[in-house]
């Protein structure tokens, strides 16, 4: 019996035009979807390369220049040399490699920069860690894989399954079918796996081509997105089979079925962020801005005290001998630390705001499978938030170093050589990915998806009439 059910889905699924219609839809959206994501991730890519070859350039000079000074040649540009110049004007490049999957999730990579130019003159505070876009298009999201498996899927599946039940109940077939000695029930989720089968062929294909396409290569990371995209996929199979068990109309089942789209996948998302938001709002950057300005016009006016206490902390730096062609800039290192420590409580206020929003989006994101699937996709891509909070952190550290190698170049009053050149330091960042969210987020797909189908079977009698 239960091999001729599956038999006679098959035939009814490949008799369907409408079938068909989905599979070309499916695959054609995954594609654009593809698409889309391969536009920013080149653009990214080819963005940072160039950077860095600009940069190595500047840097290579550098050397050449340091060379011929130590060689007793007086080059043109031998003010290059400068600690300044080189510490301001040349800066150096935080850079956020970019991975192939983020092409499949777009995330936060659209808001966040990807590449900082690091100076001494910037001090922490000031640092622009995001980039100008649309704000329309920001508001509305990109159209990217991320985008079609969470909100677009479940539609399909909702269209796709609605009246399994129901229109057996409507054409007066589900009397035939209860006469079979066969459990209706049993019979109902016999349908739903082959269209979950063939639902998750054509998913399957249509996720292939886009990998073929994109040129991403095979990884733990892609299985598992493919892995929670499947899992997010029996979640709404599930729901779909709940509903056709308690209800035997059709159009009550897609009022339902949609309504809880609604629920889980737009309005339950929109209310954690925006509680979030209400709970722990960031301060303002208006605010900012003013406090940084106040803060380094009074310091400005007293100048002679910032340096001398500036002094008293670092010893190290006191020199005696010869006139100081640099007192301007060890004057304005000094008002800029001065700065930073006196606006470090309203930075960390506001970093420590972002990073509560984070922690209450993560506690509360198993109210929706949609934050599920999404937090995990992001993650595994590279793209989420809290991995662009982490590459923040590593570039205020780095900005720090970076102003402070420098110091002593500019208090000793000498240019920079060979060997200082060697030392420059280099940013590095490696992005990390929480494995163990992804792993606890799948594990709860599971388990919802397992509830509701225990519920279904739990029904003691399904709808034979109307």
């Amino acid at each position: 019996m239960f091999i001729q059910n599956i038999r006679h889905e098959i035939r009814l699924l490949s008799r369907s035009n409408w079938f068909l219609s989905l599979t070309i839809i499916l695959v054609l959206l995954c594609l654009y979807a593809g698409y889309n994501g391969a536009k920013l991730y080149d653009f990214r890519s080819t963005e940072l390369v160039q950077a860095k070859q600009n940069h190595q350039l500047t840097i290579d000079r550098l050397f050449e220049v340091a060379q011929a000074t130590e060689d007793g040649e007086t080059p043109e540009d031998s003010f290059r040399l400068s600690p300044m110049r080189t510490s301001i004007s040349t800066g150096a490049i935080a850079v956020r490699s970019t991975d192939p999957l983020s092409s499949l999730a777009i995330g936060q990579s659209d808001l966040y920069a990807h590449q900082i130019k690091i100076s001494s003159r910037e001090d922490i505070a000031t640092l622009t860690f995001t980039e100008m876009n649309n704000p329309v298009q920001l508001l509305f999201g990109n159209f990217d894989l991320a985008f079609v498996l969470t909100y677009l899927v479940p539609l399909i599946i909702i269209a796709f399954t609605y009246n399994l039940q129901s229109q057996e109940l409507e054409s007066g077939r589900m009397r035939l079918v209860a006469s079979n000695p066969i459990n209706p029930k049993v019979w109902l989720f016999q349908r739903y796996v082959t269209r979950f089968i063939s639902l998750g062929l054509i998913l399957g294909l249509a996720i292939l081509l886009t990998l073929i396409y994109l040129k991403i290569p095979l990884s733990l990371q892609l299985g598992v997105i493919v892995l929670v995209a499947f899992t997010y996929m029996s979640f709404w199979f599930a729901v779909s089979f709940l509903v056709n068990v308690f209800s035997s109309s059709s159009g009550k089942n897609a009022v339902v079925l949609l309504s809880l789209w609604i629920i889980l996948v737009l309005i339950i998302p929109a209310a954690v962020n925006q509680t979030a938001n209400s709970i722990y709002p960031t301060p303002s950057g208006v605010i900012l801005l003013n406090e940084i300005r106040e803060t380094k016009q009074e310091l400005a006016k007293e100048q002679d005290k910032v340096i001398a206490e500036y002094l008293r902390n670092h010893p190290e730096l006191v020199r005696e001998e010869g006139d100081n062609q640099y007192s301007y800039w060890q004057r304005f290192f000094a008002s800029q630390e001065m700065a930073e420590q006196t606006l470090s409580p309203l930075i960390e206020d506001f970093d420590s705001q972002v990073q509560e929003q984070q922690n209450w989006v993560n506690m509360w994101r198993f109210l929706s499978p949609a934050i599920l699937f999404q937090t995990s996709i992001t993650e595994l891509a590279g793209t989420s938030s809290q991995q662009y909070n982490d590459f923040k952190q590593s570039v205020k550290a780095f900005t720090v170093d970076w102003r402070e190698y420098f110091m002593p170049m500019v208090f000793d009053n000498r240019m920079l050589s060979v060997s200082d050149l060697e030392g420059l330091p280099t940013f590095e960042h490696a992005t990390s990915i929480d494995q163990r969210l992804a792993t606890t987020n799948l594990l709860a797909l599971i388990g919802f998806s397992l509830i509701l189908l225990y519920s279904g079977f739990r029904k003691q009698h399904i709808n034979l009439q109307l």
